[in-house]
């Protein structure tokens, strides 16, 4: 049985994207080390600029502080705060200049399993179910494993089911 582990954001150090044009921040991954099964991170999005393309990848996008405009194989799509789209990651993806710096949230999933990208109103107490890989702080004041959640600290549930209390949102992550 996986015993959930906190991670916070401020402990985290940045990287650049593969193209140059943003950064992204790794939350959580599996196996630790080596090719990913999957991977959490959070991305920010300063200016306009194309997806890598990740073949082989299915790729979950969350909205963190406001809107995005993505074009995902020709079709516009326009995402409002803390909306989600999942996408190939052979997919042509692009992103249009967002008026200030954006994060976003990924979940990035080999093979023929599909992430998921959800928001969840915490009000009083919740328990995650055990299909949530991990839970990301985005507002509020929300709590977990007897500490406050700062925006962008994640829990790694892994399956294991995990009391939050407070007031806020979080971000779920889970992979069917």
């Amino acid at each position: 049985m996986t015993i959930p582990h906190l991670t916070r954001l401020a402990d985290l150090a940045p990287t650049p994207w593969a193209n140059g044009r943003g950064q992204t921040i790794e939350l959580a991954r599996r196996p630790s080390t080596g090719p990913f099964a999957w991977r959490l991170s959070l991305a920010t999005i300063t200016e306009a600029s194309p997806f890598s393309p990740l073949p082989g990848v299915s790729r979950a996008l969350l909205t963190v502080d406001g809107s995005l405009s993505l074009v995902v194989d020709g079709r516009p799509c326009e995402l409002g705060r803390h909306e989600s789209v999942v996408f190939p990651g052979d997919a042509a993806v692009s992103v249009a200049a967002p008026a200030a710096a954006q994060r976003d949230l990924n979940l990035m999933v080999r093979g023929a399993a599909t992430p998921a990208l959800d928001t969840l109103a915490i009000d009083g107490r919740v328990t995650t179910t055990a299909d949530v890989i991990a839970v990301v702080a985005l507002d509020g004041e929300v709590t977990a494993l007897g500490a406050r959640l700062l925006p962008g600290d994640t829990v790694l549930t892994e399956g294991t089911e995990t009391a939050l209390r407070g007031r806020g949102t979080v971000a779920v992550a889970t992979i069917h």
